[in-house]
């Protein structure tokens, strides 16, 4: 086995039990409690998004409070002042409104990735992430089509429903030719979660950084959407009873089934399972990418002589008094002194 792929079963195989396990365990519960599943599954989800709230808040707390000393910003273009070269606005920023228009750019839409280029070593082998600007496609996909996925599940949780959510279902139908009606992020998400991993498995020199943290969510996210397929398409859950149900436990009351629905309490628990992790993951990149000081610091070096606020008071001593206080050393060592030392010929 190749070096690269030593550690790959552990880590590979360590998130597919990890998801498995979490599969398997509100199917088996959904069983023993029958018609009182929902019982479960909205407990856990409930656990989950304390879970998310509460760790998000922290560590976004803490972020902020960390010193920011220096400026420190990321700059990818020529900054204002020098004449032979024009100011890139959106590469090295000197004003707030060009921070903005710079994070909309690289958070949102996913700049850096639009615009990597494939380095010397990687025409033949080596360097780059190894999809080009394909996996700029890839990303803005799956980052897309979750947010409209996120969206459109709001019309569970809201009475009346907004009217942009209805908007979301009128444009997202891929077809009505079925019922009930196909989405097109429906199948673009697991697709482009798939396109994902297969380049973490493929390409060598990302598998050989690849953990088991970097697995999982791809993993996991993987299970969500085949078991929200499957309950959509396949197994007929009464979406109506569904929202009964949450809307009933927002009023104290909630609604319970006539009997287990296995694949929608699979899918409820691993959203819950998701939510739990998200902050504890590399996926809390999503708000860090917000707060980088690279990204959110305006460019403006040349302009403003930027101290570092933190510094502690120094007392410092005027060379004249340094002189006073070691002019026979520095006399006795050859140093130059400007005055000659006091009592001697030419002394004041």
């Amino acid at each position: 086995m190749k070096r690269t792929d030593r550690h790959l079963p552990l880590h590979l195989g360590g998130a597919l039990v990890a998801v498995a396990v979490a599969c398997a365990v509100p199917a088996l519960v959904a069983a023993f409690l029958g018609r009182h599943w929902p019982l479960f599954a909205i407990g856990a989800a409930t656990i989950g998004g304390l879970v998310l709230v509460t760790v998000l808040v922290w560590k976004v707390g803490r972020w902020m409070r960390a010193p920011v000393p220096f400026r420190i910003p990321l700059t990818v273009g020529q900054q204002w002042g020098a004449s032979s070269a024009p100011h890139s606005r959106t590469g090295a920023p000197r004003t707030t409104g060009e921070v903005m228009v710079r994070v909309v750019l690289d958070a949102l839409c996913f700049r850096p990735l639009f615009r990597a280029t494939l380095t010397a070593p990687a025409i033949g082998r080596g360097l780059s992430h190894g999809m080009g600007r394909s996996l700029w496609w890839v990303a803005a996909a799956f980052h897309s089509s979750l947010v409209i996925v996120v969206a459109r599940h709001l019309r569970l949780f809201l009475l009346p429903v907004p009217g942009f959510v209805e908007m979301l279902e009128r444009i997202d139908v891929a077809t009505e030719m079925v019922l009930p009606k196909v989405h097109l992020t429906s199948l673009i998400l697991p697709l482009a979660l798939a396109l994902l991993l297969v380049r973490r498995l493929v390409l060598v020199r990302v598998r050989y950084i690849s953990l088991a943290a970097d697995y999982f969510p791809l993993l996991l996210m993987l299970a969500i959407a085949g078991t929200g397929l499957v309950t959509r398409h396949f197994v007929g859950t009464d979406v109506a009873t569904v929202k009964a149900g949450f809307l009933g436990l927002a009023n104290g009351a909630p609604i319970l089934s006539t009997g287990p629905d296995t694949w929608l309490v699979m899918h409820v628990f691993l959203v819950a399972v998701l939510l739990a992790y998200f902050p504890l993951s590399k996926l809390m990149h999503m708000p860090g990418v917000l707060m980088s000081p690279t990204l959110t610091m305006a460019s403006d070096n040349r302009e403003r002589r930027h101290l570092n606020v933190r510094n502690p008071e120094v007392a410092t001593l005027h060379y004249s008094d340094y002189e006073a206080t070691f002019r026979e050393r520095m006399i006795e060592a050859g140093l130059p002194v400007d005055q000659p030392p006091v009592g001697k010929e030419g002394a004041p």
